[in-house]
Parts: C-alpha cells; structure tokens; sequence
C-alpha cells in the first residue's frame, strides 16, 4: 500500500515553517543546533522546509521550540490556503 499524499498541504505546511523561522531572525543551523540540544534528536530542517514532510513528533518539538501551539500552526495552515479548511458537515 502507498502512502497518503496531499501536495497543498505540504506547500501549506512548509511555508508556515518557514515564516515562524523567519520570525526569529535565526538561520536553520542554530535552530538545528538548539534542538538537538535540548531533545538530544537531530532533525534535517532543511528537508522539512523543502519538502513540507514532517512527523507529528517532530512538528510537536518544532512548534514548541517556535513557541506556537499545534492548533495555531495548523490554524495558520487554514489561512494560507483556505482549500484546506474541512467544512463541517450539518
């Protein structure tokens, strides 16, 4: 079986990373180095911000780090493209 892929979401994804980095005026290296020194696990940031492909563990370290609650990234997920937003059903 293959894996579930959604293109719109990992653009959406990707470019949410990337604005909380910009944020911070920090380059991927120190954000990399912080990391890994405080969880004692090394990701690839610049995969992640390139490919949007993140597991849940690591988009958890990495919203804490930026200091952004899971539901408010994918909140800002929603907002940069709306196509992603699920309507509820009634």
């Amino acid at each position: 079986m293959g894996q579930i892929k959604n293109d719109q979401l990992l653009i959406a994804i990707r470019q949410v990373l990337k604005e909380l980095r910009a944020k911070t005026n920090l380059v991927q290296g120190h954000i990399i180095t912080d990391i890994s020194e405080s969880n004692k696990v090394v990701i690839n940031l610049g995969r992640i911000e390139t490919t949007g492909n993140v597991t849940t563990p690591t988009l958890f370290v990495l919203c804490e780090y930026y200091g952004i609650s899971l539901s408010d990234f994918f909140a800002r997920v929603e907002e940069i493209d709306k196509g992603l937003k699920i309507k509820k059903k009634k």
